[in-house]
């Protein structure tokens, strides 16, 4: 058994405490009652949509690799003659 501290708002402290007194239990049981259905209905709904979700086809490019640049990392990448053109229109401002 795990014993863990949570927040709830006092408007639902005094829900969980009516409720537990009209299923005449304690706060604590009546909270783990109802923390743990909806962890079953909360992890049940995970597991059905992963269930769901392999019955699509799976994806071709799944398993490919990120597009690689192949050129030559000592070759320039604009040429010196586009470069130096360039360079000529911005001094000419």
């Amino acid at each position: 058994m795990i014993g863990t501290n949570i927040y709830i708002s006092q408007e639902t402290q005094e829900c969980l405490i009516k409720a537990a007194a009209l299923q005449q239990m304690s706060v604590e049981k009546l909270a783990s009652y109802i923390l743990r259905e909806s962890l079953q209905n909360k992890f049940g709904e995970i597991s059905n949509s992963r269930s769901i979700q392999s019955q699509f086809a799976v994806n071709p490019l799944r398993e490919m690799q990120p597009y690689a640049y192949l050129a030559d990392p000592n070759e320039p990448v604009i040429s010196p003659d586009d470069w130096e053109m360039n360079q000529n229109e911005v001094n000419d401002l």
